[in-house]
């Protein structure tokens, strides 16, 4: 009699459990002051009128930097590789102490900007962290002269190529999307570098916004690409990093836009001489020539801006003595490529 009841109790608590929510991992289920149930994967744990269960705990990887120091001269760019250890990964983000000096992307891309030292900073999103010291180191330029021409190419591209050539001096055209673009080829089989200066050159269209502006610049890399078989990285904003007209447009894009073209592969230009010739349609070649070496005495490496457009004869007409000037102070002349210091300017206006 004793052991059919027995036998009955035992049934209906084993009916009454099965009834029961075994408890999830990492949930906390209330079955009774008096049962445990272990579920197969979890630990269970009885607190008072409570059963906690809890799956094994898991363990995040630390992080580390593969350098911790690394040396780039301006618009030099790197990736830091992070070095994982045991456990799971977890989101990363990176920073820069000082912006001025260095960048880096979502992915730990490092763009050199300035001379200086600043700390890159990587983080997990479970507390890991790392850091690296970037130095950018003054670029040894001593006397070394970029001829760069913008608005192009025109009727004048192969006299200016012509003058190069009979002086054996490099140089950079930022071109657009004129109806003379089937000069690049001249341009890129003679050993000069074609770089991007946007397709429409039209502040108001390319300024609008960042979409706009680089929709524009897409325009003339793929027409580029289409006739020389490159994709250029080497760029120029319309008007300069520094132009005042982009505010009228778009306000603050300049500032966006320094970045995320760099962010995107590009490197940047802008100068540190002008040669003026954009100071009126056509100024006379004498006021050309002399804005260049003038204020070239005093400078170990310049970048100089001229243009390339239809109006701009007395550019050509200035071109030999500008070079003959500047061979006479030592200079040696090159092309831009997307390794060379950028001459950015300083003070963005908007």
């Amino acid at each position: 009699m004793i052991r059919k009841l027995l036998a009955s109790i035992t049934v209906l608590i084993l009916a009454v459990i099965s009834a029961c929510p075994v408890a999830a991992r990492g949930e906390t289920d209330i079955v009774s002051k008096e049962t445990a149930v272990v579920s197969s994967g979890s630990s269970i744990v009885s607190t008072g009128s409570s059963i906690v269960s809890s799956g094994p705990s898991i363990v995040y990887a630390k992080i580390s930097l593969k350098k911790s120091k690394i040396s780039l001269y301006p618009n030099q760019t790197l990736r830091l590789s992070v070095k994982w250890g045991k456990g799971r990964k977890s989101k990363l983000t990176w920073t820069v102490d000082d912006k001025k000096i260095a960048r880096v992307s979502a992915k730990g891309n490092v763009r050199a900007l300035y001379p200086g030292t600043t700390k890159i900073t990587v983080k997990s999103a479970h507390g890991g962290k790392a850091t690296a010291t970037v130095t950018v180191k003054t670029p040894n330029m001593k006397k070394t002269v970029y001829l760069t021409f913008d608005d192009g190419p025109s009727k004048n591209t192969p006299l200016i190529l012509d003058i190069l050539k009979n002086y054996n001096a490099k140089a950079t055209f930022f071109v657009i999307n004129s109806a003379d673009i089937g000069y690049i080829q001249r341009i890129h089989d003679e050993g000069h570098t074609v770089g991007l200066h946007t397709a429409s050159h039209n502040y108001a269209q390319l300024y609008s916004s960042t979409d706009a502006y680089f929709n524009d610049l897409k325009q003339i890399s793929d027409k580029v690409e289409s006739i020389i078989g490159i994709r250029p990285t080497v760029m120029r904003f319309p008007g300069g990093s520094s132009n005042k007209v982009s505010a009228k447009y778009c306000k603050g894009i300049m500032t966006q836009l320094v970045t995320l073209v760099q962010e995107k592969g590009y490197s940047y230009f802008d100068w540190n001489i002008s040669s003026g010739d954009a100071d009126s349609t056509t100024p006379s070649y004498t006021y050309i020539r002399n804005n260049v070496l003038n204020n070239a005495r005093n400078k170990n490496s310049i970048c100089v801006l001229m243009h390339d457009a239809s109006a701009k004869t007395t550019t050509v007409q200035a071109l030999p003595e500008i070079i003959e000037g500047l061979t006479n102070m030592g200079y040696r002349f090159a092309a831009l490529t997307p390794e060379a210091y950028g001459y950015h300017h300083q003070n963005l206006n908007n």
